[in-house]
C-alpha cells in the first residue's frame, strides 16, 4: 500500500516545465515581487521558473529602448514557455502585462490554457473583457498579499497532467539551450 505515499509521476516533471512569470518591472512594486515568487517556485522544485530579464538572449539592439526590448525579449521566450504567468499588482502601472496577454491571446496559437491570470481580489483587470476569451478559459488566481500569490502554485500542478508527455523526455537544462526560435519575425 506504499502506492498512496508516491507522489504521481507527473510531479517528475515540475524541474523540467519551462514557466514564464510576467508582470510589472516597476523597481520597488513589480520586479521584486516577481523575483521572490520566482524564487518561491524554484524553491518548490520548479527549477526552471523564470522572468524574462534572466534571458541573455535574443540580444538588445543599439539604440533600442528598455521598455521595447523587454516585450520583444518577452514576446520571443512566451513562445518557448510550457505555462505564462501574467501577475497583475496592484498600485503598480500594468500596462506592459496586458500588452503581452493580449499579444500571446491574438498570435501563440492554443495557449489560453496554459495561461494562469494571478491579480488582486480587489482589483481584476478589466482587460479580460477585451480579450474575446472568457475567463473560464484560463486559470485564475485571485490574492489579496503575496503569501497568497505565492501558495496559488497548485494551479500549475493542474496542469501537469496535460504536459506529461512532452515535458517528460525533455532534456533537463536551460531554455536557451535547449529551445529554437518558432517565431520568424523579431518585429514588436
Amino acid at each position: 500500500m506504499d502506492s498512496w505515499a508516491t507522489p504521481p509521476g507527473y510531479l517528475l516533471i515540475l524541474p523540467k516545465l519551462r514557466i514564464l512569470l510576467l508582470g510589472s518591472y516597476h523597481k520597488k512594486r513589480g520586479l521584486p515581487k516577481l523575483e521572490r515568487l520566482k524564487d518561491y517556485l524554484i524553491q518548490n522544485d520548479m527549477n526552471n521558473c523564470r522572468v524574462v530579464k534572466d534571458f541573455v538572449s535574443p540580444p538588445k539592439m543599439d539604440d533600442e529602448p528598455e521598455d521595447r526590448y523587454n516585450l520583444r525579449k518577452s514576446r520571443y521566450w512566451m513562445r518557448h514557455a510550457d505555462i505564462l504567468i501574467f501577475v497583475f499588482f496592484p498600485d503598480v502601472d500594468n500596462a506592459s502585462v496586458g500588452v503581452e496577454l493580449q499579444y500571446a491571446v491574438d498570435k501563440i496559437l492554443g495557449v489560453t490554457w496554459r495561461i494562469i491570470l494571478a491579480y488582486p481580489q480587489e482589483h481584476p483587470p478589466s482587460l479580460i473583457s477585451g480579450l474575446g476569451k472568457e475567463i473560464e478559459e484560463f486559470s485564475v488566481v485571485e490574492f489579496s498579499n503575496e503569501k497568497e500569490l505565492h501558495e496559488q502554485y497548485g494551479c500549475i500542478i493542474n496542469l501537469l497532467h496535460r504536459f506529461y508527455d512532452d515535458v517528460s523526455n525533455r532534456t533537463a537544462g536551460e531554455w536557451e539551450y535547449s529551445s529554437t526560435s518558432t517565431d520568424t519575425t523579431n518585429t514588436i
